[in-house]
């Protein structure tokens, strides 16, 4: 019989640490909800060794080349609608993960080929998708968790189709500024020397087209793609992190999503009958921003140690001023699923608004930057026009 590791809470707050049997994960964690505990993690306990090395498909998953070609937003958004779907309509998550894999990325259908057996032997979904970090990041695997611990996978996969489908909105609404931003570039590359055909001859231009704007061109193409490369990887993540963090305005959005992320995933815990500091420990890394993982991992210890709520999101920044206040009200009339549907659904709109907002913004910023550089790049040719006019001048006197 399967051994299982669970970390939990105990009905008096206090943590609680151990193994237990049971033919299946599922039938481990009802065992342990029937004595009073609030699970935060239960995952097979390793038999042997670990093996040494990776399977073909977890190197290609690791790959640090990925962010080059991603499973896209829209098919994440698809693959979570149905997974939505199917659970709610009760079918089990192994045959779920099983029906999806002809109807998928062909990278998800992969990775749901591999995960069937596991989830047939009873393991859970989030602690499987672990193996997959760049296609299921640490915040989707926050929110898988919560939504096995609550019981309510199918309204998790619900919030996470609609997280992906704002980001696939955006792009779409982005796209046509940044084609034209990218055209831009290329003739403000290009046009510059274009005059000095007059006086040089096409056979020049082509040369230094092929020796000079070739590479260079080919040189920004090459160092854009080698930013989306290390701006993945952890260490820059971790500072990107801490930059978005304290500073919010440079990237709205991922706050926008990280608060609604945290809210909605506390609504569910709360609503399930999870305790407030156990539901923030366990909803912490759905922000996906490592300090709001912090600090609501403080605020939760103090809460435990029976630190009013008040005081113990006071300095959690994590949080919104409104979101604390909320809380701490619903600390004293004992009505936390009311509050955080509230602030939850609040934060939800407030996205959408900001997705609106910030495609109109790129939009009239991408045609303002690209106005200014194309009046560079023409007042520039515009100077070598008259040069190669004198320079041809120049051949044709005696």
């Amino acid at each position: 019989m399967p051994l299982y590791e669970y970390k939990g809470t105990t009905p008096a707050g206090e943590p609680e640490l151990g193994t237990i049997q049971a033919s299946s994960r599922m039938l481990a964690m009802v065992e342990l909800r029937q004595k009073g505990l609030t699970i935060q993690r239960l995952a097979e306990a390793p038999v042997g060794p670990p093996p040494e090395g990776q399977s073909e498909h977890e190197k290609v998953q690791s790959s640090p080349w990925y962010p080059l070609r991603p499973v896209p937003a829209g098919a994440l958004a698809n693959f979570y609608a149905q997974l939505h779907q199917l659970l709610r309509a009760g079918v089990t998550i192994q045959d779920s993960a099983d029906a999806l894999q002809g109807r998928v990325h062909p990278r998800l259908r992969e990775v749901l080929h591999e995960l069937v057996p596991a989830l047939g032997a009873g393991e859970g979904l989030a602690e499987n998708v672990a193996k997959y970090p760049q296609i299921f990041p640490a915040h989707v695997q926050a929110m898988l968790t919560v939504g096995e611990t609550a019981g309510n996978l199918d309204e998790v996969s619900s919030a996470l189709a609609q997280q992906y489908d704002d980001e696939q909105r955006l792009a779409q609404m982005l796209l046509l500024p940044k084609i034209y931003y990218g055209i831009v570039l290329l003739f403000c590359i290009l046009i510059p020397t274009l005059p000095w055909i007059i006086s040089r001859g096409a056979s020049w231009y082509v040369h230094q087209l092929l020796t000079v704007l070739g590479p260079v061109i080919l040189g920004v193409i090459a160092l854009i793609l080698l930013g989306k490369v290390v701006a993945a990887q952890p260490a820059v993540k971790s500072l990107v992190d801490d930059i978005i963090y304290r500073l919010p305005w440079l990237a709205p959005l991922g706050m926008r999503s990280a608060h609604t992320r945290v809210l909605s995933g506390l609504h569910i815990l709360m609503r399930a009958g999870v305790d407030l500091p156990a539901a923030l420990e366990l909803v912490a890394p759905a922000g996906g921003l490592r300090p709001m993982q912090a600090e609501l991992q403080v605020a939760a210890k103090q809460i435990a140690e029976r630190v009013p709520v008040s005081v113990a999101l006071e300095q959690c920044g994590a949080l919104s001023t409104q979101a604390k206040a909320a809380l701490s009200t619903a600390q004293q009339s004992g009505l936390y699923e009311d509050a955080l549907k509230r602030l939850a659904d609040s934060a939800a709109e407030e996205r959408q608004a900001n997705i609106k907002n910030i495609a109109t913004m790129g939009t009239i910023g991408s045609l303002l930057i690209a106005g200014v550089i194309a009046a560079i790049a023409v007042g520039i040719g515009w100077l070598t026009y008259f040069n190669a006019l004198f320079e041809a001048g120049e051949k044709l006197m005696p």
